[in-house]
């Protein structure tokens, strides 16, 4: 009787009687078949004189090693090249060998710059590594080979402690701590109850392109909550601020009900963002509330001024019925007041549901294609709006038709002063994100939070680079500072990606890389094989 096991190479390996004799062989077939990319399952048996299961048995004999090959999906290498265009760092998490990491890696087109979890987290580290920050090296790493459940779950928890946002995917029992860790835990389709449970994510469907899909919703989502948030500070402070200036220097009431009216229609049209048409970030966006409260005031400001030069160019000046013919509304009689406020109410419900256009937009509002609700609902508000203006004779609400000469005037009016909306939008984003200083460095001039626009810290990199340039003191080894700024963030996905291009075009464009390949693929022993290369 016979008792045979199957198993990973190392415990196969500690069953044998002879692992000492067998152990290098073994780790070199081992080392081989990962460089293809295959996975190696050992095979042990043992004899059982008495023929009972209970029995210890003879000793183990080492019978060999079988390669399995296990395949990544085929669109797995297009899932992490949308992902990675996306701004989305993705590392590998494996259990399998260092070699058979990195050739998976080097065939996904994710980098190949992974390192073994035993030494990248363990206490004996590699001493190519061992001066480098273990956090700076996860931050970093494309991937980590032959991990634990503890060390999946260690590096999403130092990643989250940088600052990152994780998302980790696994299907089995030991990702089930680092899926609960993570800040999206996404099950597969074939996963375990128990990884499942522990995870906020389940897919249905075979696969990891579903996540670019959630991805690029989740985005479009927060962008339409991030336009509504930028319109509705804009429009308070245009409401508050320019009929506080009109009653603060012409001692003009705008009547209420009108506010009531602009609102109601705004309302009706500001819902329908949520089915407009966005265009998601092309990088990872959060809550950015400097830059959604300077936005709004700025463009609030910029709408309560318009209002005010046109109240103050149709009430006190003849401008407007000079140049296009229509009725004066300079008289400061009662009815001319209503038509003033009726010319007021247009004025202001044009521009302030125009801005919906201004702030769902990333680039030129009249470039990005608005969603068919929305411009629905827009024409029909302002065609409401414009028949209020030219017929309403409203005595409770003091207005009075201004007819259709006024109207085109007003629309005219909005129209001119829309435009700069858009550079006035580019310039607080440019303002705001700190890339002036980079501009205008010589000329002391910048647009950044830093104290004394960053003097103390470019005074410290200069001097510190003059005490390593003559000796005085180590070179820096750590990659970020501890405060690593969300532009540098959003690089390392493109650093990883650059990395896994060069990889990928040294294969195929150069001899030596083409070589190689080969002989991965093919199994040779490249030892023997005369190392020059003729064409």
């Amino acid at each position: 009787m016979h008792r045979v096991s199957k198993g990973a190479p190392e415990q196969i390996l500690n069953l044998a009687h002879n692992k000492s004799e067998l152990e290098r062989r073994v780790h070199a077939v081992i080392d081989k078949f990962a460089e293809r990319g295959l996975r190696s399952l050992a095979v042990a048996y043992q004899e059982v004189p008495d023929g009972r299961k209970e029995s210890s048995g003879g000793p183990w004999q080492f019978i060999g090693l079988m390669p399995l090959f296990d395949p990544p999906r085929h669109d797995s290498a297009d899932t992490i090249r949308r992902a990675l265009n996306l701004g989305v760092n993705v590392k590998m998490i494996t259990g399998d060998q260092l070699a058979i990491g990195k050739e998976t890696g080097r065939r996904l087109g994710m980098g190949t710059n992974m390192y073994p979890s035993s030494s990248l987290l363990g206490q004996n580290k590699e001493e190519s590594i061992a001066a480098l920050p273990v956090d700076d090296l996860i931050e970093k790493a494309d991937g980590f080979a032959g991990v634990f459940p503890e060390h999946k779950y260690e590096i999403v928890k130092r990643l989250q402690a940088r600052k990152h946002i994780c998302g980790m995917t696994g299907d089995g029992v030991n990702d089930a701590p680092a899926l609960k860790k993570a800040d999206i835990g996404i099950a597969v389709a074939d996963a375990t109850d128990a990884a499942r449970s522990a995870s906020d994510i389940v897919l249905t469907e075979p696969g990891l392109s579903v996540i670019i899909s959630a991805v690029l919703t989740s985005r479009a989502i927060f962008q339409r909550m991030k336009n509504y948030t930028i319109y509705a500070v804009s429009i308070t402070i245009r409401i508050v601020l320019g009929f506080m200036l009109l009653a603060l220097i012409w001692q003009f009431d705008f009547p209420p009900f009108m506010v009531l009216i602009i609102a109601i229609l705004n309302d009706g049209t500001i819902m329908t963002i949520s089915k407009d048409r966005v265009k998601p970030s092309p990088l990872p966006d959060s809550w950015k509330l400097a830059e959604i409260f300077t936005t709004g005031i700025i463009l609030g400001g910029y709408l309560a001024m318009m209002t005010v030069i046109f109240f103050w160019a149709a009430y006190k000046t003849d401008f407007f019925p000079r140049t296009f013919g229509v009725t004066s509304l300079q008289k400061t009689d009662r009815m001319d007041i209503r038509m003033l406020a009726s010319a007021v109410y247009l004025q202001v419900s044009i521009i302030s549901q125009a801005l919906i256009f201004v702030t769902r937009s990333r680039s030129w509002s009249f470039v990005e294609r608005p969603g068919l609700l929305l411009v629905t609902a827009f024409i029909v508000a302002q065609l409401v709006a414009t028949l209020i203006a030219v017929y309403a004779n409203w005595s409770f609400a003091a207005i009075e038709g201004i007819g259709w000469g006024w109207a085109g005037v007003i629309w005219l009016y909005n129209l001119v002063f829309y435009f700069p909306l858009d550079f006035i939008k580019f310039f607080i984003r440019y303002a705001l994100s700190g890339k002036a200083w980079d501009l205008v460095i010589e000329q002391r001039i910048a647009f950044t939070r830093k104290k004394d626009f960053g003097k103390e810290e470019r005074e410290l990199k200069w001097a510190h680079a003059q005490r390593t340039l003559h000796g005085l003191q180590p070179a820096d080894t750590k990659m970020f500072n501890d405060r690593t700024s969300y532009n540098e963030l959003n690089q390392m996905a493109e650093e990883a990606k650059r990395r896994a291009e060069i990889a990928r075009l040294r294969e195929l464009t150069t001899l030596k890389g083409h070589v190689e390949s080969v002989v991965r693929l093919k199994g040779l022993d490249i030892d023997t094989i005369q190392q020059a290369y003729t064409v």
